[in-house]
């Protein structure tokens, strides 16, 4: 018995200690959106805590992180995770792309029985879903290397996205054609200059 008391001690003691690390590293959640709206010269419209479950050339593996909605473009990032109760940090790969309204197509709320027929399907038997209800986020686009449709589960519901994406694209201005020689190294895409990430490979710029 004692036993198993201490080791219960000893998990606490690192998940305070976790914790306090990690609450001494953090940034406000609305200093986060002002850096975000400075980095893209957008505003934002909606956010929420989704996964990534595929439909990127660049990106094949599901992952949880941030889907969040711009005045001008969808994007998603991951965040690395810290240490966990047992102070072991696990593998991160990070994942970051936006896709401008422009290039959007369609927006559909996926019912889970349709998803379960495509491809990234297998991913959700792995994991417990995030929505309330069995729908989930399909973004058709079109780039130039051709059409491809992403997939998200999200906390927020498939629908509200679908609404706020059409909204937002139906409300979109266009601004003036990006000075020639501003372009992405990855990628070869005309990009603002105060852009941090490439909206179209995810490239880090700077």
């Amino acid at each position: 018995m004692w036993g198993y008391l201490l080791i219960a001690g000893l998990l606490i003691l690192f998940a305070l200690w976790g914790g306090t690390r990690s609450q001494s590293s953090s940034v406000s959640v609305s200093e986060f959106w002002q850096e975000k709206e400075k980095e893209l010269g957008e505003k934002k419209i909606l956010s929420g805590f989704s996964r990534y479950l595929g439909g990127h050339p660049r990106f094949l593996a599901t992952s949880d992180g941030l889907l969040f909605l711009m005045s001008g473009s969808l994007w998603f990032e991951n965040f690395e995770k810290g240490p966990n109760i047992l102070g072991i940090t696990p593998s991160f790969e990070k994942v970051i792309f936006g896709i401008p309204l422009s290039q959007i197509q369609e927006v559909e709320s996926l019912p889970e029985k349709e998803l379960l027929k495509k491809d990234v399907g297998r991913e959700l038997w792995r994991r417990r879903r995030l929505s309330r209800r069995p729908f989930y986020l399909a973004v058709k686009y079109q780039d130039e290397e051709g059409e491809k449709t992403l997939y998200f589960d999200s906390m927020i519901d498939a629908d509200a996205w679908k609404q706020e994406l059409e909204k937002a694209k139906n409300s979109y201005a266009p601004e003036e054609e990006i000075e020639k020689g501003e372009t992405c190294p990855r990628c070869g895409e005309n990009i603002d200059p105060d852009f941090k990430f490439c909206p179209y490979c995810g490239c880090r710029i700077s």
